[in-house]
């Protein structure tokens, strides 16, 4: 499944995820999500339930995430994150469960603070 996105009439933006988000398409990712935080103050990641999520998929979260903190934008998930990225945090040792000083001192929702 390709990544795409749709605008709410409220103006939030949601990403489709895709089946993977991976070194391969990092860079379309970033792209898509730069370009929604640019017009948007809310933007979220819906993850297909199966998806594949690497290292550097999670590096591209990471930072979008604290590049929407410092623009007072939100940019968060709806649904469920898919296992593989549960699956990759515990691996790397980045789980989580405090503030994040990157992301107005917010507990981090994409490396195990939130749900």
């Amino acid at each position: 499944m390709p990544l795409n996105s749709s605008v709410s009439e409220n103006g939030d933006i949601i990403i489709k995820g895709g089946d993977r988000l991976t070194i391969e398409n990092a860079s379309e990712f970033s792209r898509i999500v730069k370009e929604a935080l640019d017009v948007s103050g809310m933007v979220a990641v819906e993850f297909d339930k199966e998806s594949a999520i690497d290292i550097t998929g999670l590096q591209v979260l990471c930072s979008a995430c604290k590049s929407a903190a410092q623009s007072g934008k939100i940019f968060t998930y709806h649904g469920q994150q898919p296992q593989s990225m549960a699956d990759l945090i515990t691996a790397c040792g980045a789980e989580r469960h405090a503030v994040c000083k990157h992301n107005n001192d917010a507990t981090c929702i994409w490396f195990g603070g939130a749900n």
